[in-house]
């Protein structure tokens, strides 16, 4: 880890007097790899990407989630970029160093099919897990297979290092905002972001797409989170923020 010496140098404003402070050291998100497990009383199985799977995944995710194409994390739907961006099977060991991004697939057991995936993005120095997307091909929706993968991710997220995790759910798509929130998995929302992401509209058209971003601390993540009694914030955005907490705490009595 690079260091400088900064006892010469001051913040802009004293913070952390209201939560715990560390020593800043080397921070590592890892991807533990799981073991491939049968999903849906065996029918699919879940598992890390491999390589061969690769031409199938990036099929799979044109077929379930094509709205990506242009955009920022539009590498899933191309197959050469997959090796040089995720961690696969094969070479778990490095990669889960050294690999940004982590897939996980649900294969139909009887055809080898690739039914659904999951795709998760990691930031060491952050500590910070985000689950980025699910997709599941359109011939297999309504069966739990997202939720299936999700509990894997969750597995993996608990002995990654990670002590925050985000995602974000698109703001055309009610069916991931009910399940997402209904969970019961502590997600609390973070707001919206409008415009965050470009979207496909079809053809060669795009437009700009707007993002509800939801977090979670995990771990002792937030016992080290400035508490709002520390916070400068304007009348309005106070306002905002005790808004969202009320609404948050509506949804942590969720079943």
């Amino acid at each position: 880890m690079r260091t400088l010496d900064m006892t010469s140098y001051r913040p802009f404003h004293r913070m952390g007097r209201t939560c715990r402070t560390r020593l800043i050291q080397e921070k590592r998100v890892l991807w533990v790899k799981p073991e491939p497990e049968p999903l849906l009383e065996g029918r699919f199985i879940g598992r890390p990407l491999a390589r061969p799977d690769v031409e199938a995944a990036a099929e799979l995710w044109r077929q379930s989630y094509p709205e990506v194409y242009g955009s920022e994390h539009d590498f899933i739907l191309y197959p050469e970029d997959y090796e040089p961006r995720l961690a696969l099977a094969e070479t778990w060991e490095r990669d889960a160093r050294e690999k940004k991004y982590c897939m996980l697939v649900a294969e139909e057991a009887a055809s080898g099919r690739l039914a659904a995936a999951t795709l998760m993005s990691k930031y060491d120095k952050n500590l910070q897990i985000e689950y980025t997307f699910a997709g599941t091909h359109p011939g297999y929706r309504h069966l739990g297979l997202a939720r299936s993968l999700v509990e894997i991710m969750e597995r993996m997220a608990g002995a990654s290092g990670a002590e925050y995790l985000t995602t974000f759910l698109e703001t055309w798509h009610t069916i991931s905002q009910e399940a997402t929130l209904g969970w019961g998995t502590g997600w609390r929302i973070a707001g919206i972001f409008p415009g965050n992401f470009t979207r496909w509209a079809g053809d060669q058209q795009e437009y700009r797409a707007c993002e509800i971003y939801l977090y979670r601390f995990v771990k002792d993540g937030e016992k080290f989170a400035t508490r709002p009694e520390e916070w400068q914030l304007l009348p309005e955005v106070r306002t905002l923020w005790e808004t969202l907490e009320a609404v948050n705490a509506k949804l942590g009595q969720r079943p």
